[in-house]
C-alpha cells in the first residue's frame, strides 16, 4: 500500500513538473531574449542574467501557482487522486520547478561569463542589491530559488481562496498573499515592496544570511500548512 501511494505521488510530481517546466522553458527563453536585446541597446545595465530573470520569475511563479491550482486540482481528484496525494505531488513539483528555473539561469550566467573571458563581448556582472557582489553562484541560486518558490505558494493561496470560498474569500486570500510575499521580500530586501503591505508600520530589519534563509523556510512551511488545511476537505467543482 505504501509503495502504491509513493508511486502515485511520484507520478503526480513528475507529470506536474513536466507540464510546468514546458511553460517555464518558454518563459526562460523569452526573458533571455529580452536580456540580450536590453544589453544590446542599454549600455548602463550591469546585471548578470540570474539577477535579471529573478525579478520576473517572482511574478511568473505567482501566476503559475494560481493557474496550476485551477488547472489540476479538479482534474486529479476527478480521476481518483486523493487531495493529499495532489497536495504532496504539487509541493514537490513546485519546489523542483523553482530550483530548475534558477539552475538553468545559473548555467546560462556561467556560459555568458565564459564568453566574456574569451571574447570582447561584455555582459552584466552585478548581482541584485541584496546579494553581495562577491557571493558565490550557489548562494544566489539557493536564495533566489527559495524566494520564487514562496511566490508560487502565494499564488496557490490566492487560487484556493477563490476556488474554496468564492469572491470575498478570494479577495481575502489576495490580501493574505500580498502580506506573505511582502514578508518574504522583507527578509531579504529590507522593505515591504508591495504597496498595500507597505501601509503596515513595520521597521526594516537587518537580517543575517542564516536568519533570512531560516525565516524564508518558516514562511514556506506556514504557507504550505495553510494550503494543506484548505485542501484537506475542499469540495471539488466537477463542472
Amino acid at each position: 500500500m505504501k509503495q502504491n501511494v509513493s508511486s502515485t505521488r511520484s507520478k503526480i510530481s513528475i507529470d506536474l513538473f513536466s507540464i510546468q517546466m514546458k511553460w517555464s522553458s518558454w518563459f526562460i527563453a523569452i526573458v533571455f531574449a529580452i536580456y540580450l536585446i536590453v544589453h544590446g541597446f542599454v549600455e548602463k545595465l550591469d546585471e548578470n542574467f540570474i539577477s535579471f530573470i529573478f525579478r520576473s520569475s517572482k511574478i511568473y511563479m505567482l501566476i503559475i501557482g494560481i493557474v496550476s491550482c485551477f488547472a489540476f486540482l479538479t482534474y486529479f481528484v476527478k480521476n481518483g487522486i486523493t487531495r493529499k496525494d495532489y497536495y504532496t505531488g504539487s509541493v514537490i513539483a513546485a519546489t523542483l520547478v523553482g530550483f530548475s528555473i534558477m539552475l538553468i539561469a545559473t548555467i546560462i550566467t556561467s556560459v555568458l561569463t565564459l564568453i566574456e573571458t574569451y571574447t570582447t563581448i561584455s555582459f552584466g556582472s552585478a548581482y541584485i542589491h541584496f546579494v553581495e557582489q562577491n557571493s558565490s553562484w550557489l548562494l544566489s541560486f539557493v536564495t533566489f530559488s527559495l524566494i520564487i518558490i514562496s511566490y508560487y505558494v502565494a499564488g496557490w493561496i490566492i487560487a484556493l481562496g477563490f476556488y474554496r470560498f468564492g469572491g470575498w474569500g478570494g479577495f481575502g486570500s489576495i490580501l493574505i498573499a500580498i502580506l506573505y510575499m511582502s514578508l518574504t521580500d522583507l527578509l531579504w530586501e529590507g522593505d515591504l515592496s508591495h504597496p498595500l503591505a507597505a501601509l503596515l508600520k513595520i521597521s526594516k530589519p537587518t537580517m543575517s544570511l542564516p536568519s533570512s534563509i531560516l525565516g524564508t523556510l518558516l514562511l514556506l512551511g506556514l504557507g504550505l500548512f495553510i494550503i494543506r488545511k484548505i485542501t484537506k476537505r475542499i469540495p471539488i467543482k466537477l463542472e
